[in-house]
């Protein structure tokens, strides 16, 4: 981010999820010199919500219509799950629901539908636990997975939390799509338990940094 499609014109070739998605970011340098494109964000929301529930038929509401999002969406769509997407700019999520054969929807109708999972695509909340991309009372859903990571717990999990739903933090996207780049620089399984302890360990000894006062 953000060069997941600026990237694109440069590469002799890239896996089916780049080309279907219109966004990379792995890239491989051949033994010839050539740069081929992988997109591992599928894989970090996929893995995640499949260790939760079943994705065939699940009512998925992603927000945000960006280089996340389309990832979600259209990896998401490849499982047979049926998905609405809300963005600001309703134009964008028109656009791209069009290309992946989803729903676009507008805000004062997310009450109409019972929505199974609720995925934020968008990098609001980023930095601080204030910001939240959907008003508390509209946050109604079984799963709710947030790809912030930084911080851990942002706004919309804390409200998640509270109503009783399950959450999945960014953490996790964050892990698998980087366990799923090992796995191809490296053609070893990942070893994303330790993965994961790493990058908790390293977030909250920055956010313990962050909190001492300054000399």
């Amino acid at each position: 981010m953000p060069y997941k499609q600026a990237i694109l014109p440069y590469l002799h070739n890239t896996d089916a999820h780049t080309s279907k998605i219109g966004a990379c970011n792995t890239v491989v340098r051949g033994q010839e010199g050539k740069l081929y494109g992988f997109n591992t964000d599928v894989a970090g929301v996929l893995r995640p919500l499949e260790q939760r529930l079943t994705i065939e038929n699940a009512k998925v509401l992603v927000l945000g219509a960006g280089g996340a999002a389309r990832a979600a969406v259209f990896g998401l769509k490849e499982r047979g799950a049926e998905v609405w997407i809300l963005n600001r700019t309703s134009a964008k999520a028109q656009k791209l629901a069009r290309q992946s054969k989803a729903h676009a929807i507008k805000r004062p109708d997310l009450r109409k539908i019972a929505f199974d999972v609720i995925i934020n695509a968008t990098p609001v909340g980023m930095g601080n636990t204030r910001d939240c991309p959907l008003k508390d009372p509209e946050i109604q859903a079984r799963v709710v997975f947030d790809m912030v990571y930084d911080p851990v717990e942002t706004h919309l999990l804390q409200v998640a939390r509270a109503k009783g739903i399950a959450v999945i933090p960014g953490i996790e996207m964050f892990v698998q799509q980087a366990a799923r780049q090992f796995e191809i620089w490296t053609g070893k399984p990942a070893p994303a338990p330790d993965m994961l302890r790493a990058v908790t360990i390293a977030l909250q000894d920055r956010a313990a940094a962050q909190k001492q006062p300054k000399a």
